[in-house]
């Protein structure tokens, strides 16, 4: 079967994307393979648009499986999702969900664990429970975090866009096994591999620049949406009329 990859590593023409003829029955959507010093991440057999993508590419080797399951089927259809939304390439939406240094984020591949049970806290009027499940809190700037959250009492993770890319790649691995419930971010750190999402909070949704500003020129509050759609996840906003209430 014919398979679209995205390369971490190597340009095909104006994007990473790689038509592999008579893909190996093994991989699977959300795989990550390699060729010599080349990693790709199986697309699967769909692609936005993938008339622009028709052009087959001679392989001297058959990759071989890196990582199964390296992200999850409802990251990948997000992905897809925003290529075609955004009329987009695949490259501009990749980076925004991972470390294109891909192997600075397998060394730092964290193992699932016995995770933090939390069980409520207050954002103004508002009381936010959750145990078995992850949670996520999109706020608009970090501003509006710290006047809920002073002197670090959040319990959870709050990801904003200025962490390092270690501690970005640490969170990345703590969501996706499931060993943080409770996340915090700025609208550009949404773009996480969720591992159980069932909640979703979004913070003052009537902000302006809950949009992004460069390609993919996304809407927060339509991307939120979507990972609602695809984790079959509760969907609910606070307001700053509620701020005071």
């Amino acid at each position: 079967m014919d398979t679209y990859l995205y390369a971490f590593n190597e340009y095909a023409w104006f994007d990473r994307i790689f038509l592999l003829n008579d893909a190996p029955e093994s991989f699977e959507v959300g795989d990550l393979v390699s060729a010599w010093t080349n990693t790709y991440l199986v697309l699967w057999q769909e692609l936005s648009f993938s008339e622009i993508y028709d052009k087959k590419y001679s392989w001297t080797i058959m990759p071989t499986l890196l990582y199964k399951s390296f992200c999850s089927i409802q990251t990948i259809q997000l992905i897809h999702w925003m290529v075609y939304e955004w009329y987009t390439t695949y490259k501009n939406v990749v980076k925004l969900f991972f470390d294109q240094e891909i192997d600075s984020l397998l060394w730092k591949e964290i193992k699932p664990k016995k995770g933090k049970v939390y069980h409520s806290c207050k954002i103004w009027n508002q009381i936010i429970t959750w145990e078995k499940y992850q949670t996520l809190i999109v706020f608009p700037d970090i501003r509006t975090f710290l006047n809920i959250f002073p002197e670090n009492k959040f319990e959870g993770t709050f990801l904003y866009s200025l962490d390092s890319q270690a501690k970005k790649n640490k969170n990345r691995w703590n969501i996706k096994t499931g060993n943080e419930n409770l996340i915090a971010t700025t609208s550009s750190e949404i773009f996480q591999d969720y591992n159980n999402l069932k909640k979703i909070y979004f913070i003052e949704p009537q902000k302006w620049y809950y949009a992004a500003q460069q390609d993919p020129r996304y809407k927060v509050d339509m991307v939120i949406n979507k990972l609602a759609e695809l984790y079959q996840a509760e969907f609910l906003t606070i307001s700053s009329e509620n701020l005071f209430n």
